[in-house]
């Protein structure tokens, strides 16, 4: 019962965070699907985390593009998008 009310009450500060209590959500209700869809949002989270795909947070990140050229650039908060680059413009294609 203690889960059911930590994920009500729960304000998720990134997108990682909000697909992580979705995959628990799905895993609490266990109907026909939610093992996969629960799955999904692990994979979508851990992308995000990675630098894979492009996410949104409220913590310091860097750009991976970036990291990649060796330096070290803090990416900008996105609000709904996607947190971005203002060196590079990632995610988006140079």
């Amino acid at each position: 019962m203690g889960e059911t009310t930590e994920l009500l009450s729960a304000e998720p500060e990134s997108q990682t965070e909000w697909h992580d209590l979705a995959a628990k959500a799905h895993r609490k209700r266990g109907r026909a699907g939610d093992e996969a869809a629960a799955k999904t949002h692990e994979l979508l989270a851990w992308e995000v985390r990675q630098g894979l795909s492009p996410g949104n947070s409220k913590e310091i990140r860097y750009c991976p593009r970036c990291l990649e050229r060796g330096v070290k650039y803090i990416l900008l908060w996105g609000g709904p998008e996607a947190d971005w680059c203002g060196s590079c413009y990632w995610p988006r294609s140079l």
